[in-house]
């Protein structure tokens, strides 16, 4: 019946770059040898044509992997070329944006599946009604307008008819009053609305603090573009907060069931004499068994949901225990698509079909934790340390309970974060925030799933199958091989034990093995990592235009300017003079750690008036001194060895720092590589204490290294850059191997959004303590004399 009815037919496939479109081309190109032409509605990007999207998207896919197997790759090329052509189609365009020619190919298409939509429940309210109802209503319209009759097959949802209790029947929803149209023009006007809003003064002000907060030392041009982001992010957090509201005013889940009612309406009453089928699947899931078991693209509904619960990081969620959770495996979709579309209905007539489970095989929420339960008690994952991560009990609160705990507690985080950003610079520090920020992410995410899915789990009703099981009745024994769609012919303990949990371990890349090696499992002992800088670093050896700069104090040394000017001058002068200096440079510290978290260009101005009227040889001679007894006590060997290691590769080193010369020119030396630093005016041999240039740090020291680069024809995009503090965010920014070393909370905090290495380097044992001259030595006695 299917492959009969469809052998010959020239058929258009929108969205066909997406998980259910390119799931049906694969199927009709490995289950339905005879079927003709199959055109795929793609368009050129602004980075690739048309063409080369079906390449890289669609058949370079793992759903192709199967197809690829059994007829080897020259047979499939062959076969793709044959059957398969581009139909450069733009749904946000009326007319579709075709030539004359495409116009052409479209009237040759006798059966059109639409597949395309934006199906994510939190998209901005502008982009689900563009791609969800206008594109829909564009589609048929301009096929109307060819005076082709193909049939139309509309996939949609099983949500259109919102909030519904009881038996939902195969046939179009309630009409609650509304017109598409209208609707369609409130949501797509929104932005303009929403962009004029987000540059109010006090929404401006208010994301300006924000930036200066996170990003202060890092300079005016970085707190900049961090405002901008954090401005369009305001404006689409705007816009799915709208369109969210918009649609459960309306008595719907979220925009997207919204949208995709809408365009049911409007497919209907714009079809004209067109055939038309619509399609409501449920949730779509990973595949029972094609292509593959467990084919699944891209995280969906349940998928954050259940690696919550195994990751503990959904303690509890809202929901009726006892409610049907339908959920249909995505294979079971494109089969029931075929089924369809090979049933066309008479000319300007219309028919509905729900591809749910609910009615034959019902899956309730409790059914889903119980069996994910099972499932990680079999196979925990684990968690940093490599010890298996136990699952919560759910006790399903309302999402109203839940959601008020949720918020509580993330104002208590949130507090707790804005204490640890004021407390000193350190590594504890940088480990409370790091502690916090991933509290805050598990509770946001939590908050999330619980507001986008939360009311998924309490529907109260099932959604009749009557007209699609009729198609699945009249079908022989050997297509319901084929093709098969009955959720009743499968077992949910075999799909979850063996298909879909499996498949979400894998596609999260979790770890739910015991530690293999010499510590047991369980073991508190890290994981063992290997580097990816250096792992970089091999595979850019012997090229010259590569570099690597090295940010010092806090990077390469466990030290700063401060140490370093109190070992010089408690050595310069006697013992009997250490408690007034000390006292001096203890009232001075609130001022300079105020300073330093809020621009380190300042902080470093102020502190270095410190050296007005020392003697620059003296200093000098101190400085050298002070390779010795601080330097190399409190180096990082992991620093060194990666010096070494850039040297061993043809790499240009660059030390780059805000530190003075007399202090850092012995280390660069002993190194044997570059060095930028500071430099302090001298007048009849004292220091003034004012700079020769404005500090190298933000957005000057980033100039700095583009400069340095310029003159050595080095290649940043290629390059390494190694630093520790936030105020290094623009050197960075710049090369394109960024590794954060020991960093400070925020710049932690920023390398985790950007998916930056971070490293822990750690001194040589014994050199913890902070260096301090001893009065009893003879140095210390000749440069006191000094």
């Amino acid at each position: 019946m299917i492959t009969e009815a469809l052998a010959g037919k020239t058929l258009l496939v929108t969205g066909s770059t997406g998980f259910l479109g390119k799931s049906i081309v694969e199927k009709l190109l490995r289950s339905v040898p005879d079927v003709g032409r199959i055109y795929l509605a793609i368009r050129s990007s602004a980075r690739r044509p048309a063409a080369q999207r079906l390449q890289r998207e669609v058949l370079s896919s793992p759903a192709f992997g199967r197809l690829k197997a059994e007829l080897g790759e020259a047979e499939f090329e062959r076969l793709t070329a044959a059957k398969l052509a581009v139909l450069e189609i733009d749904l946000g365009h009326d007319g579709l944006g075709l030539s004359n020619e495409s116009l052409n190919k479209l009237r040759e298409c006798q059966i059109v599946i639409h597949s395309a939509a934006a199906v994510e429940f939190d998209n901005p309210a502008d982009l689900s009604a563009q791609t969800n109802l206008l594109g829909a209503a564009r589609l048929v319209e301009t096929l109307t307008k060819t005076g082709s009759q193909p049939h139309l097959v509309h996939v949609s949802t099983a949500y259109v008819g919102g909030m519904l209790r009881g038996l939902v029947k195969e046939e179009l929803p309630h009409d609650p009053g509304l017109n598409w149209r209208h609707e369609a023009a409130v949501l797509t006007t929104l932005r303009p609305a929403v962009e004029e809003e987000s540059r109010r003064p006090e929404v401006l002000e208010k994301l300006r603090k924000q930036a200066r907060s996170r990003l202060g030392p890092a300079g005016t041009p970085a707190q900049a573009r961090q405002v901008e982001r954090l401005r369009e992010k305001w404006v689409k957090d705007r816009l799915v907060e709208r369109g969210r509201v918009h649609a459960r005013s309306l008595g719907f889940t979220d925009i997207y069931a919204f949208t995709k009612a809408m365009a049911e309406r409007a497919v209907t009453e714009l079809r004209g004499e067109i055939p038309l089928s619509i399609l409501r699947p449920s949730i779509i899931e990973s595949a029972l068994a094609e292509p593959q078991p467990g084919w699944l693209e891209g995280f969906r509904m349940a998928e954050p949901i259940i690696f919550g619960f195994g990751r503990a990081v959904l303690r509890d969620f809202s929901g009726l225990p006892d409610s049907l959770l339908d959920i249909i495996p995505a294979d079971y979709v494109v089969n029931a698509v075929l089924a369809v579309a090979a049933s066309p209905p008479p000319a300007g007539e219309y028919r509905v079909y729900h591809a749910a489970s609910g009615s034959r095989n019902p899956l309730r929420l409790r059914d889903m934790y119980e069996q994910s339960g099972e499932f990680f008690g079999k196979h925990p994952l684990r968690d940093r340390w490599g010890q298996a991560i136990g699952t919560p009990t759910w006790t399903f609160p309302s999402r109203g309970e839940l959601t008020a705990k949720g918020k509580l507690a993330l104002r208590a985080v949130g507090a707790a974060q804005q204490l640890v950003e004021r407390l000193p610079l350190g590594a504890r520090s940088t480990h409370w925030s790091d502690d916090l920020t991933e509290q805050q992410a598990k509770l946001e995410r939590s908050l999330n799933l619980a507001d986008l899915y939360g009311v998924y789990t309490e529907v109260d009703c099932i959604y009749d199958t009557h007209n699609l099981i009729s198609l699945w009745e009249r079908l022989p024994p050997s297509e319901r091989a084929t093709f098969p769609f009955d959720p009743a012919t499968f077992s949910w303990h075999h799909y979850f034990q063996e298909v879909h949990l499996p498949t979400v371990i894998r596609m999260a890349r979790a770890d739910t093995g015991p530690r293999q090696g010499p510590g047991p499992s369980g073991s508190t002992a890290p994981k063992p990592e290997t580097s990816t800088a250096l792992n970089t670093l091999q595979r850019r050896a012997g090229r010259t235009d590569v570099m690597a700069v090295f940010d010092v104090d806090g990077t390469l040394i466990e030290t700063n300017v401060v140490e370093y000017f109190f070992w010089m001058r408690l050595k310069d002068q006697p013992l009997s003079e250490w408690p007034r200096f000390l006292a001096q440079m203890a009232a001075q510290s609130p001022r300079w750690l105020y300073l330093e978290r809020r621009s380190r260009a300042e902080f470093q101005r102020s502190f270095y008036r410190e050296y007005e009227g020392l003697e620059a040889e003296e200093m000098r001679l101190l400085g050298r001194e002070a390779l010795q007894a601080v330097t190399l006590r409190r180096i990082y060997p992991e620093g060194m060895r990666r010096i070494r290691r850039h040297k061993e590769a043809g790499h240009r080193v660059l030390l780059l720092t805000g530190a003075v010369d007399v202090v850092v020119e012995p280390l660069a030396e002993l190194l044997g590589v570059d060095l930028d630093c500071a430099h302090l005016l001298q007048k009849d041999g004292l220091f003034t204490g004012d700079l020769r240039s404005p500090p190298s740090v933000g957005e000057a020291r980033a100039s700095l290294l583009q400069e340095y680069a310029g003159r050595h024809a080095v290649n940043l995009a290629e390059s390494f850059a190694y630093a520790d503090a936030i105020s290094d965010l623009p050197m960075l920014e710049l090369v394109g191997t960024p590794v954060v070393i020991n960093p400070d909370a925020r710049l932690s905090q920023h390398a985790d959004q950007r998916g930056w290495r971070v490293e822990r380097w750690k001194m040589a044992p014994g050199n913890w303590r902070l260096p301090m001259p001893d009065p009893r030595s003879a140095t210390y006695r000749e440069a006191a004399r000094r």
